[in-house]
Formats: structure tokens, sequence, C-alpha cells
């Protein structure tokens, strides 16, 4: 009794400390290239990597608004099998509908509809980047209605459903507008965060990050070494600030998903703004300073490409045409790094394409299917390499060219395969690698054996004793012949075949018996990993040309033999 005490207080006590870990890693513990866009139209998707991934970056984000009029899945995965080969991280955000003035309020029973449709998505990386709507401290973005109690209750229920479908799922709130007023129209994000934290208490707790709209006011305009934090690029110092006012201990990797200048082109131009060119030295000084923080995972300027009177002010490519405005350049020009983000790597081998016997002194040819069923793309360009992993380092392996495999894919692999001279059991890996990681394909012993043999019984004709010379027998491995032996000899209607080298033991072979003047004589049977006892059907007398088969030119070539040559091929002397 005391016993089952003591194991009810541990258990208890782990309940406690134990703390579920939800997304699986901070973005900013790999190395990351924090630069993205934000994007309204998704043709834009090809034009992004020349800007993203510039200067010898590679994995820049994307920030994308997906409404819930627009969750067709096949459209989405060809998007995200898009930003996959573009080497382009997604972060999600999402929103409702336009009804009457302002977007819709989402409610908890839509958590559903969009769990299902983010999780039958197959994500370009690990991390499924997922933003719950946006601007909520505004009315026109809830509803028409200031509810930091309702949102923070749709946030943790979302995070809670996303959660529990995948660990993937990085929760990030939506971004708030730290320049709004509390108006009637929109509320102080101070005071939205703290109502939010009184009614849900751990509404923050059920994040993995935070989304920040640090914009550079007043005006969309201000300058970007200006430090005082609400109102400028390091508005989310600030909102760090108010959280851990608020309690929270944890540290957020931050995502800027909206920040930018207004510029003074578009479809009217507007002279009291700031010129393209001193917004692109205002991307390379933030760059520099204010961007540079560690803390920041990824930063989303609004926006790429927007040709309507609303936002072309933001727009980065020009108003009604294809090219692109001075600060699109600044910030293509400005250094990036190298992203590695994670992806789960998943294989399937179809087939035995590793068998578990083998023979000693031996060479192989495996062919099996592999199937991608992971996130990354398989491509030897990106680096890609297979090894057979062989403690012993008694195999010789080398294996074709990979190929070319996007998820879901299947494409075949060849492994040519030298066995030890040496019997006895080892233990073998065949990995995939790819960035320093080694991804498990198939993992197996090996038992290596001695050369088996076969004893072939067989009757010549009719004869009473069936002896024959220059016997061959032929090994086939469908329609490979994999060993040939000639010289052989018959004696009392056997033949012992030694030392079968190139086969798999317990698999299925044809062998083929040719003995001179005699029609070949096939068995297609498994063969053991000792001695294995086959019988043939009888050899007939018929091939005097010895062309392996009866035609017109047996029958002519028969005239020639004396008829006591042809009496003892079918009855002997």
């Amino acid at each position: 009794m005391k016993r089952l005490c003591l194991y009810l207080l541990i258990g208890v006590f782990l309940c406690l400390v134990s703390k579920p870990v939800f997304a699986l890693y901070d973005p900013t513990s790999v190395p990351n290239n924090k630069f993205g866009m934000l994007i309204v139209d998704t043709n834009d998707i090809a034009e992004l990597p020349e800007l993203l991934n510039s200067t010898d970056g590679d994995w820049g984000y994307v920030t994308l608004v997906i409404p819930d009029s627009d969750r067709s899945r096949d459209k989405w995965q060809r998007i995200f099998d898009q930003l996959r080969r573009l080497h382009l991280i997604p972060i999600v955000r999402l929103a409702t509908h336009i009804q009457g003035t302002a977007w819709s309020k989402p409610n908890e029973n839509d958590t559903r509809d969009w769990t299902q449709f983010l999780s039958s998505l197959n994500w370009p990386v690990e991390n499924r980047y997922v933003v719950i709507f946006n601007e909520p401290n505004h009315a026109k973005e809830w509803g028409n209605t200031i509810d930091p109690e309702g949102y923070a209750k749709v946030l943790v229920t979302f995070a809670k459903e996303l959660k529990a479908a995948s660990e993937d799922f990085f929760i990030l709130p939506a971004g708030l507008d730290a320049s709004a007023a509390s108006d009637g129209q929109s509320l102080d994000e101070a005071a939205f965060l703290t109502r939010m934290k009184q009614s849900e208490p751990t509404v923050f707790e059920s994040i993995d990050g935070w989304s920040s709209h640090s914009y550079p006011n007043p005006g969309f305009s201000g300058s970007p070494s200006d430090s005082e934090g609400r109102g400028t690029l390091r508005t989310y110092q600030w909102e760090q600030g108010v959280l851990r006012t608020l309690g929270l201990s944890k540290n957020l990797p931050v995502f800027i998903t909206e920040t930018g200048w207004q510029h003074s082109q578009g479809k009217y131009i507007n002279s009291r703004l700031l010129s393209p060119e001193t917004v692109g030295t205002y991307l390379a000084q933030a760059a520099t300073f204010a961007w540079s923080d560690p803390v920041i995972a990824a930063v989303t300027p609004f926006i790429f490409n927007y040709q309507d009177t609303l936002f072309d002010h933001f727009s980065w490519r020009q108003f009604g045409a294809s090219s692109y405005y001075p600060h699109y350049y600044a910030y293509q020009a400005i250094p990036k790094q190298k992203g590695t983000p994670k992806q789960r790597e998943s294989y399937q081998v179809d087939g035995t394409l590793l068998p578990t016997k083998l023979v000693t002194d031996s060479t192989y040819t495996f062919t099996a299917i592999l199937k991608n069923a992971g996130q990354g793309i398989l491509d030897l360009s990106d680096g890609y390499t297979m090894e057979l992993d062989d403690e012993s380092k008694s195999f010789i392996a080398i294996i074709d060219p990979l190929p070319y495999l996007e998820p879901g894919q299947t494409g075949t692999i060849n492994l040519h395969l030298q066995s030890p001279k040496k019997p006895g059991s080892y233990p073998v890996r065949l990995l995939l690698v790819h960035n320093s990681q080694s991804i498990p394909i198939l993992e197996r012993s090996i038992d290596v054996v001695p050369p088996p043999s076969i004893t072939i019984q067989a009757s010549l004709g009719w004869r009473k004793t069936s002896d024959a010379g220059d016997v061959q027998v032929l090994i086939y491995d469908k329609h490979t012949l994999i060993q040939k032996f000639t010289g052989l000899r018959m004696i009392k209607g056997k033949i012992l075949v030694p030392e079968l080298t190139n086969i798999v033991p317990e698999s299925e072979y044809r062998i083929v018996v040719l003995v001179p003047k005699y029609l070949p004589r096939q068995y297609i049977g498994i063969l053991g990993e000792k001695l294995t006892t086959i019988t043939i059907k009888r050899l007939l007398p018929l091939d005097f040309n010895e062309d392996g088969a009866f035609t017109m030119a047996d029958i002519i070539a028969l005239v020639r033999f004396p008829p006591k040559a042809i009496l003892q091929l079918f009855v002997g002397p």
C-alpha cells in the first residue's frame, strides 16, 4: 500500500512539473533567413525568390492571407508545393470574410473546419506558422465590435484544436495596431492585451511566437533609427514589455508580419510622402539596426504588389507595370543568411532492397521503389546522397544517382553490392544524407553464408546409366545470367554444382542444364543456403546441331550421325 501511494505521488509530481512541448523548435535556433514579404496575390509567389533569397540567402518567409471562403485543399497544396520548390516558408494568416463594412467575427465552431483544412496540407517545412486573424483591436476587423475577451477565447480554442491535430502547428496571435487609440472604433493595444489576460489567464501560454505590426509611425514615415518602442520599428520591444507586466515569462521569437513605409508613387503621386529611394535607404538601415535583433525570426514588409488606391503607396511593384520601385532593389541587396529550416524527412522502400542473407564474396544489384513520404525534395543538386553504413567496412556499395522526388512521388534506386569475404552477421543501415543529417531508410542485420551447392538429378534419354561430360549449368535471376558453370560431369544421373555465388539464399532462380546433343532443360525454384537437391525432366537427345532447340537443322544434322551413335544417345551402349 505504501509503495502504491509512493507511485501515485510521483505521478502527480511529474504531471505538475511536466509541460507539453508544442512547437518543435525555435526558428532562430537554426540558420534562418529572416527576410520575407507579405503578399495578397499568390500569383506573385514566383517572383519572390529573386528578392528574398538574394545575396546567397535561402528559405525566406512569405506571409499569406487565407480567407474562409478559399479553403480549397488542391489549390493550396499546389501553392505549398510551389513554395517548397522555391525555398520559401509560409506564414499563414487566417481571415474570415467581409460582412457589410467589416470582417466577420469567427466563432469557436470555425476551428474544426480550419483545423481539418490546415492539417490536410503537406507544409513545406516542419513548423506550420499560423497567425490567428488580424488586428482585432480594430472593430472593423472583428465584426464591428471591440471584444478582447472574445478574441482571447478564439485564440485559446484555435491553439488547442490545432495542437491536438499536430504538434507542428506554431501558433501566432493576431498582430495588433499599436498606434490605435481607444475611440470606440479601436482599442489601445495595452488595454486590449490586459483584458485578454484577465478573461483567459493562460492565453499567452498557448502561443509559440509573437506576431507584431511594427510600423514606423507617425504616418508610416518614421525614421528607422527611432527607438522609443511603441509606434516605431521597435514596437515589438514595447509589446514584449507589456507581456512581461502581464506575467509572461517565456521568451517568444518575434514575427514582424507587417511593417514598412509609404512612398510617394502610386496611381496618383503624393509628394508629401517619402520617395522610393528614401524608403530603400530606410530598409537598409532597418536591416542593419532594428531588424538585426536575434529575437526576430521573420520580417515580412507590407506589401509586395497592390494595384489599387487603397495600398498602392505601399506596393513594391510599380503601379500598372511589371517593374519595381527602387526600394525593391535596396531590400534585394541586403545580405541574407542561407536558412536551413527543419523538414520532416521520410522515405519508404518498396520491395526487398537488402536481403537478410547473402553469400560470401558475391556481387549483387538490388533494385527497389523509393517513395518520398516527407516534406523535403530529394534533389541531388541540393546535396542529397545515399550511403550504406557498415561498421565492419566489409561491404563495397555503389548506388546509382538518386531520382528527383517531390513529396508523394516514387522513383527507382539501384544498389550495387559486393559482399564480405568472411561469413558472419553484419549489421548495416541504408541512409539518406542531407545537410549533415542522416535519414534511415532501411536497417537490418545481414547473415553472410559460405557459397551453397546444388545437386541436380537428371536422366539422359532412356539410358540405364546417365553419364556425361562437358555439362554446363546456368543460373539466372529472372532474365539475368548471374553465374555460369562449364566442364561439369554427370555421373549416374547426378550433377554437383559447387560454390554458388551471387545468389540470395532462399530466393527463386532459374537453373538451365546443357548437355551436348540433348535439348536444354530448366528448373525454377528456391535455392537454399547450404545444399539444394533438384530434379529436372528427362533430357531428350534431339539437339544434334547444339543450338539449344529442335529444328529442321537438327534433322539435317542427324543424317551425318552413325545410327549406333544415335542409339547410344537414346538408350546407351
